[in-house]
């Protein structure tokens, strides 16, 4: 409850102390309740609660007598100080004479000195302060100096990092035109890359007792280094050591050589297994493997198996096929097949009766836009014309952490436990030994041999628990960065339709038109687009 502040006046007259209460006024600093009986309890003067409390709650202006004059009552002018928690503003209280007796600077500087005020007093209101004042007054008589905080290490990208242009022109007859796609970045060696601009130390403060205010030195941001880049001049550039392709995943800039197959990848090639990106001018087919370092670029159709560091883009179709990519999937339709990529899933016409797990995104556009049967399971968003078919086909959807990652996230927090439960009890142990060994002053020879033991252990175990605490941290981030998680339909949803998002699952059992689905109330609801 917010306290009454009156306009408050002490009077001594003749033998007598008075009081004046008026309700407001102009003065900017009103007095409450327990600030008068502070006041009063300061100047020892005793009087009736309940006079006191009557003539400040009527507030009528008139003078109440409210004690005597004693030899123990002090008239001079009093003088409080009282400091913020943070020790950076000191505010000074001044309660006016109840005599004629006068404030002097000298008693000012005293006061501020005996209560260990050493910096940004302000002088300069001295003399304002010591004029006699007919009401109780506030003043900031002092500020500290805030620390600067330094600044955050920044990096400036030479690259282009989006890698694949994932959003393809479509033709006025639903056709999509991505054969102009530039997948590839070339650069050459000593190319700049990235340039760094370093993280500044920041500038202490002072608070108003003359104590250092420390300030947080500003963030480091960690190049990011990967296959054939090179950091320069001391630590602000990250430059390319060879030509070719670069790109930019999980955190890391890697320039990566090119490969290229004329033809299919079949009997005559054999499988493909290269530390750069590779294109190639035919099809992979059936049984066959392309393992690749970098992006892959495939011309004809996907029937084999590819395994990709970077990107895959396939110009026809994935057929019977399976993927396994860090980056993203470009591709005009996929047929049975299996397809994990932990960006986005690119598709120009239609994903049918396949397993798709995508880390962000899958997006079916193009004339037909359609995903019917199989289970796609995607980060955040699911998007495409249509889904499902008129006879009710199976086709379950799932958006959100995805499974795998979820799993890694529980065994990781498993092992932080136990390894953390290994470490504690071991340095019990640890902590034993050592105290046999000073009052010993020598340790058995088993009991050496399980000390250095003891000690191994240790230094294994914490830096298991760092390396899992740090992955820990990095899926932490990546489910933080999912946002929102949902499910757009631009055209029809048929029956047959499963949406699971999070936890809550959704049984489509009638058709919708342009609808998108997400979380509401954790419920997985329709709303009309």
């Amino acid at each position: 409850m917010e306290q009454i502040k009156r306009q408050v006046k002490l009077q001594k007259f003749k033998d007598d102390i008075y009081l004046i209460v008026e309700q407001s006024g102009d003065h900017p600093c009103l007095t409450s309740m327990e600030c008068l009986s502070n006041e009063l309890a300061m100047r020892k003067i005793t009087c009736e609660a309940d006079v006191l409390e009557k003539c400040f709650t009527e507030a009528t202006g008139e003078k109440v007598k409210i004690a005597a004059n004693e030899e123990k009552i002090i008239y001079a002018s009093l003088l409080e100080l009282s400091l913020s928690d943070d020790l950076m503003t000191a505010i000074l209280k001044v309660y006016p004479s109840l005599d004629d007796s006068v404030l002097t600077m000298v008693d000012l500087q005293n006061f501020l000195q005996a209560k260990g005020i050493k910096y940004g007093i302000k002088s300069k209101l001295f003399s304002e302060i010591i004029k006699r004042q007919p009401a109780y007054q506030e003043w900031i008589i002092a500020t500290g100096k805030p620390a600067e905080h330094g600044k955050d290490a920044s990096l400036k990208f030479f690259i282009n990092t989006g890698g694949l242009a994932l959003k393809p022109k479509e033709l006025e007859d639903g056709r999509v035109d991505f054969y102009s796609l530039n997948l590839i970045q070339i650069v050459d060696q000593g190319t700049v890359l990235v340039e760094k601009t370093l993280a500044t130390p920041g500038i202490s403060g002072v608070n108003v007792l003359g104590g250092e205010v420390k300030a947080n030195p500003g963030k480091d941001r960690r190049l990011p280094v990967g296959m054939n880049t090179q950091i320069t001049e001391n630590n602000t550039k990250l430059v390319s050591t060879k030509q070719g392709h670069v790109n930019y995943i999980n955190n890391k800039i890697n320039v990566h050589p090119t490969y290229e197959v004329k033809g299919d990848v079949d009997f005559n090639t054999g499988n493909i297994k290269f530390p750069g990106n590779v294109i190639i001018k035919g099809s992979v087919k059936n049984s066959f493997l392309v393992e690749a370092g970098g992006d892959v670029e495939i011309f004809g159709n996907l029937e084999g198996t590819v395994l990709a560091g970077g990107n895959l883009k396939v110009n026809k179709g994935i057929v019977r096929g399976k993927a396994e990519v860090k980056g993203s999937v470009f591709a005009r339709y996929i047929e049975n097949s299996n397809i994990l990529s932990n960006e986005e899933i690119i598709v120009t016409e239609a994903v049918m009766h396949s397993i798709v797990k995508a880390g962000r995104k899958l997006v079916v556009s193009g004339k037909k836009g359609l995903i019917v049967g199989g289970k796609i399971s995607v980060g955040e968003e699911i998007s495409a014309k249509n889904i499902g078919a008129p006879m009710g086909t199976a086709t379950l959807l799932e958006v959100g952490i995805l499974p795998e990652l979820r799993d890694e996230y529980k065994a990781l927090c498993s092992k932080l436990k136990k390894d953390r439960k290994d470490y504690e009890k071991n340095q019990k142990i640890f902590n034993t030994l050592q105290e046999i060994k000073k009052r010993a002053g020598e340790l058995s020879r088993d009991k050496q041999e399980l000390f250095m033991k003891i000690c191994r252990r240790q230094y294994q175990c914490q830096k298991e628990i760092e390396e899992f605490q740090n992955r820990k941290l990095e899926l932490e981030q990546l489910f933080h960065e999912m946002g929102n998680p949902r499910i757009r339909v631009m055209n029809m949803v048929y029956c047959g339709v499963v949406v699971t998002i999070g936890n809550a699952t959704l049984n489509v059992n009638e058709e919708k038109e342009r609808v998108e689905f997400r979380l509401d109330d954790y419920e997985v609801r329709g709303f009309n687009l």
